[in-house]
């Protein structure tokens, strides 16, 4: 199927369409004509209202029942491709045409004038504060990106020039599909052991990526154009509004006009993102699953907070990422007043105990939750007015927070 060719599809089925990224595809095709079916876990994600909210129909199991008899494309989850689940394999059985969703996401991308914001940290941010100032430019960009985009309610924006931003993740090398006429990188930090083997082999990918042929121009430094007046706090908000500025300067943007889209740019989902009180101590959700994110988003609270005691409830992701960065894990927690280990959130491609997890609770001298029962009970009679949680991880941890905020 040549990318042309997507534009022919008129009925497609998406495998795992609660994920970020496959959600932001299904609106954009939705918008182009498509009809667009999904199935995914019971569990809940952002995505769920999203989709909700945009009458994309979705189911909450696997079945091979699930697939619309007229459907003439199904994007799968990278997470879902290579398992055998009985809609990949009904779909193949067919004769359908089955694509992961950087497949998909290539076959538009690669024909608009594509901007790419890849990097270990802040990529999503620097995604939506770009998406935002083109927006107020007038520029009309299509935009996917990572979390919900407070502003669009949504975590992508259809529009209708030639511009299109997305958030290029490096995961299993998938960045590499996409043909960018600008690479933005964030910052190199290692990540996902389960599949770079070292940092070199890491560092190598997002060369790659950069050297591509289509790579017209590559971003990678903030130029300094003073202290911006941002809503979201942290120094690394700062880094990640600077490398949107400098990518809308080099396309023309006005710097006022720059400036006024960072300063009423409202953040996004699980991003330092505000849920509510219990016992008088604000509560805060981050997607931070990292040690150096830890680092940055414990150091943000401590300045808006100077007076209260940081509190973290750290979730930890992926069995994998725990145990090879293990030590950085301990190193980063151990700047905070209080923590508090729940359960890893293991991975679809996981099995096996939480060894690591309760590893980083004992080297912590922490207490271990094994479900979110456990945590709301303890942390119900914990907080107080002096105090500030952070819930922290890529999993499923802000339930709790939400859970504790609505029996306050």
């Amino acid at each position: 199927m040549e990318s042309k060719n997507l534009n022919t599809v008129k009925t497609a089925h998406f495998i795992g369409i609660k994920g970020v990224g496959m959600t932001a595809l299904a609106q954009i095709l939705k918008n182009k004509g498509v009809s667009v079916f999904g199935s995914d876990v019971e569990e809940e994600f952002f995505t769920d209202k999203v989709l909700e909210q945009l009458g994309i129909p979705f189911v909450e199991k696997f079945s091979k029942n699930n697939i619309p008899a007229d459907t003439d494309l199904v994007i799968c989850s990278q997470a879902y491709i290579n398992k055998d689940n009985e809609e990949v394999v009904e779909a193949k059985k067919r004769g359908l045409k089955v694509i992961t969703y950087p497949q998909a996401l290539a076959k538009l991308f690669n024909s608009a004038y594509g901007i790419a914001v890849a990097g270990s940290h802040g990529k999503s941010t620097t995604t939506a504060m770009l998406g935002v100032i083109l927006e107020e430019a007038g520029l009309d960009p299509t935009v996917i990106v990572g979390s919900r985009v407070n502003q669009w309610n949504s975590n992508a924006r259809v529009g209708n020039s030639k511009y299109f931003v997305i958030e290029a993740d490096e995961y299993r090398d998938a960045f590499l599909q996409y043909k960018p006429k600008i690479a933005v990188v964030t910052n190199i930090d290692f990540d996902h052991p389960d599949y770079f083997k070292d940092k070199k082999q890491y560092a190598q990918s997002f060369k790659k990526f950069t050297s591509q042929p289509s790579v017209q121009k590559v971003i990678t430094k903030t130029v300094s154009s003073g202290v911006l007046k941002l809503k979201i706090p942290g120094e690394y908000n700062q880094k990640n509004a600077l490398l949107a500025h400098n990518v809308a300067l080099g396309l023309g943007v006005k710097p006022k006009v720059i400036k006024k889209a960072l300063e009423n740019f409202e953040g996004l989902a699980r991003r330092f993102e505000y849920v509510g009180q219990c016992n008088g101590a604000k509560m805060y959700d981050d997607y931070a699953h990292h040690p150096t994110e830890i680092n940055a988003v414990v150091e943000a609270t401590k300045q808006q907070y100077p007076d209260k005691k940081v509190l973290v409830l750290f979730q930890p992701h992926t069995y994998s990422r725990t145990e090879n960065l293990f030590d950085d894990f301990v190193k980063s927690l151990k700047l905070v007043n209080e923590v508090y280990i729940l359960k890893t959130y293991a991975s679809a491609r996981e099995n096996g105990a939480d060894t690591s997890g309760n590893n980083l609770a004992k080297l912590l001298n922490a207490k271990y939750f094994k479900n979110h029962k456990e945590a709301e009970l303890f942390l119900k009679e914990k907080l107080n007015k002096h105090k500030v949680l952070l819930a922290l991880g890529a999993g499923d941890q802000w339930q709790i927070l939400k859970n504790i905020a609505a029996l306050d």
